[in-house]
């Protein structure tokens, strides 16, 4: 049920990054910054939209050690195990083949 989305990243050093995901919005970035605030390596995880309808939202990290780009795949990845897990147990529960 994966569905790719464009990224762009904007700005990258050795402890932040800053990127640009395609098409999203707060159904995904807030999950992943809460995802994101929850590795104690994570100093700053952040996110803002300019304008609902006219930009894609830009993600914000700033690490305490490690790599900012390792950090949001593994929590991205968290995620859809987690979402995946959900639907798992949501069809069956609901008898839906």
């Amino acid at each position: 049920m994966s569905e790719e989305r464009e990224i762009r990243i904007l700005e990258r050093s050795s402890r932040e990054l800053r990127v640009e995901i395609v098409g999203e919005d707060h159904t995904l970035l807030a999950p992943l910054t809460s995802r994101l605030l929850e590795n104690e390596d994570v100093d700053i995880a952040t996110y803002s939209i300019k304008h609902k309808l006219m930009s894609n939202p830009v993600l914000y990290v700033k690490m305490k050690r490690g790599d900012a780009l390792e950090a949001v795949l593994s929590a991205a990845t968290a995620l859809a195990a987690e979402y995946d897990e959900f639907l798992a147990r949501y069809k069956s529960a609901a008898a839906i083949v």
